[in-house]
């Protein structure tokens, strides 16, 4: 696999992942586990709020997220190790995740820039998580912090 650097990001580029699949079981045991609000774990409750059924916690729809990131075509084509972290992150909420949906990411490069700090640049995606009907669920637009390409060395033999 090829590192992924800086110089081979472009603005505009838009790739999307293989469905990813919401499993009741698993989205309620993740919100009793780690957000047990009554509105993710609690079928009676929930039935009275504004979505009539149980919904996915945030945490459980970010696992989903990066279930899908892995997924995408350049991260299974090339090695992370150029991404050296993620600096920012923005949520929009645009719809309940539910069980039983069929959710697909699709990621678009929208800017790029080189950082104040020699040897790295500045990635700006936007993530939408879209559900089996084409409704985004989930935007997320996402800052990193990318790895430029080494300098080449000079001459034939490194000189």
């Amino acid at each position: 696999m090829e590192i992924t650097y800086f110089e081979d990001v472009e603005v505009g580029h838009v790739e999307e992942s293989a469905d990813v699949a919401v499993d009741r079981d698993e989205m309620i045991a993740y919100a009793k586990a780690n957000d047990p609000w009554p509105i993710h774990t609690d079928e009676v409750a929930a039935s009275a709020s504004p979505f009539g059924e149980v919904i996915a916690s945030f945490g459980y729809v970010v696992s989903l997220f990066m279930r899908a990131v892995h997924q995408l075509p350049s991260n299974q084509e090339s090695s992370q190790e150029g991404f050296l972290g993620a600096l920012e992150w923005r949520v929009q909420f645009r719809g309940a995740v539910r069980g039983g949906d069929r959710l697909h990411l699709r990621s678009t490069i929208t800017a790029k820039r080189l950082s104040s700090k020699g040897g790295r640049g500045v990635v700006t995606e936007q993530h939408e998580l879209l559900n089996q009907v084409g409704e985004a669920a989930v935007v997320i637009e996402s800052v990193s912090l990318v790895l430029c390409r080494p300098p080449a060395a000079d001459g034939p033999e490194g000189v």
